[in-house]
């Protein structure tokens, strides 16, 4: 039956751009009337009678005549959310995001390769989510469009120099499948991350990784648990064999983390670590340890999608666990690595692992954070994101869509651009790989799944060789 020519079209479906008129809020009856850019629509939380916003928006009517101490004011630990003036000092006793004692596996900036700067240390009191990525100062600061035109060919001279001399060719693509994932029913939106996750399960079983159901599951950047909570469902436990560590830096809802535990006499061991990764003492996990107290569990680490410099931390964070058992006598302590890669626009140079490596690629600093900002080019042009959980990654540049001819600063056509903007992750992969191969490991960059379920489709995999 054709739609009603005169229904309101959704604000999603208008093409609304930064700098736009916001258009006429919304009609609903005590419908919140705050605006939100990321998702092109205003909030749809309902409001007093009285209000013109819902609670959590109700800071934005701060300007307008409201009783003293019912005003809402951002949290102090995390600005993310408010709180009414009067109850400040209540909330704050009981905020999830308050500054806590530091447990025994905390130890600051641990897993960092390089002193971090003082701008970045400034930024990251303030971040408490990855959702504003086009904030961070490290992003803005680089310009590609304002480089001379022979410095930016030289720079992508240095990138192709590279891949050709670095980079494993080909790189193969196996798109698997796994059993304990079903995707009949879901829908579109879902579907695509349920490949991702069934894919990656794949992998893990042909590695060899699912073998050992006693093993403990290290996810990094885990959110919810998702991916853990389909890894259980693989791993076919019975008695509560595996445990389970979810290492996240926020607090999140709808944890998995009651499903992981399982229904069974014997639960599984489940701990969610709410820690920044750049100061995780992985080997000071209570978790780890078996019965005999001494003796620890091997650990097989898995990430869907973990943003830049996460990955990086997450390597060095790996690879100082196994240097600390290896000079306590003991044998590799991790069984498998199986990472999926992500926003190669967010490494930092003090964060990459690897450092020798660009140095004997000849990229300064300056030139490893024009290539990170480079890396963009692989996907920015494509990207047409519609599904809030890809919005988190997405990095859409101002500076790098072309002009009204369909011309490029670079002077490069689309096709050109995307290539080198693959070769520039790929590089810098390169080197992780080569980092994770210094300290035992064999390692391999394989594309896991279809461009058409995410354009961030590679993921690295390590196991340890044999001696």
């Amino acid at each position: 039956m054709p739609k009603d020519p005169s229904t309101k079209p959704s604000l999603r479906n208008q093409q609304w751009k930064k700098g736009d008129p916001i258009p006429p809020p919304p009609d609903k009856l005590q419908q919140c009337q705050f605006w939100l850019p990321r998702k092109l629509r205003y909030c749809q939380l309902i409001a007093k009678k009285t209000n013109r916003f819902c609670g959590e928006h109700m800071v934005a009517a701060n300007e307008e005549n409201i009783e003293e101490g019912q005003r809402r004011v951002p949290c102090p630990f995390d600005p993310s959310h408010s709180v009414i003036q009067k109850d400040l000092d209540i909330h704050k006793t009981k905020c999830n995001a308050r500054p806590r004692s530091p447990e025994q596996h905390y130890a600051l900036n641990v897993n960092t390769t390089l002193p971090l700067s003082t701008e970045e240390l400034a930024f990251q009191q303030g971040i408490l989510s990855h959702k504003e990525l086009k904030s961070q100062p490290w992003i803005a600061n680089i310009h590609l469009n304002e480089l001379p035109k022979p410095d930016l060919d030289a720079l992508i001279g240095k990138v192709q120099a590279a891949y050709d001399a670095h980079v494993p060719s080909p790189i193969s693509k196996r798109v698997l499948s796994h059993p304990a994932i079903v995707t009949d029913g879901k829908s579109s939106k879902l579907i695509r991350h349920l490949h991702q996750q069934s894919s990656l399960l794949g992998h893990m079983r042909d590695c060899g990784m699912l073998d050992d159901k006693s093993a403990c599951f290290v996810e990094f950047g885990a959110g919810k648990g998702e991916l853990s909570g389909h890894l259980k469902e693989a791993l076919q436990e019975e008695n509560g064999e595996a445990t389970y560590v979810l290492i996240d830096r926020k607090n999140v809802r709808n944890k998995y983390d009651k499903i992981l535990l399982g229904k069974s006499a014997q639960t599984s061991i489940v701990q969610r670590v709410m820690i920044d990764i750049k100061d995780l003492h992985l080997g000071k996990i209570k978790s780890l340890l078996t019965d005999q107290e001494k003796k620890k569990k091997p650990v097989v680490c898995l990430s869907k999608h973990l943003c830049g410099s996460a990955t990086d931390i997450t390597l060095k964070c790996l690879m100082n666990y196994v240097d600390e058992e290896k000079a306590a006598g003991n044998s590799c302590p991790v069984n498998g690595i199986i990472i999926a890669l992500c926003c190669h626009q967010m490494c930092r140079y003090e964060m990459y692992p690897n450092t020798n490596y660009l140095e004997r690629i000849g990229l300064s600093k300056l030139e490893f954070d024009q290539l990170c900002k480079m890396t963009s080019w692989a996907i920015c042009g494509r990207r047409n994101v519609t599904d809030d959980l890809e919005q988190e990654h997405a990095l859409l540049l101002e500076d790098e869509k072309e002009d009204d001819n369909g011309g490029h600063y670079s002077g490069r056509h689309h096709e050109d651009r995307e290539k080198i903007g693959y070769q520039c992750k790929r590089v810098l992969d390169a080197g992780r790989l080569d980092y994770l191969e210094q300290h035992g490991f064999k390692v391999h960059l394989v594309y896991y799944v279809d461009p058409t379920s995410t354009l961030e489709n590679c993921a690295l995999i390590a196991l340890p060789q044999l001696d």
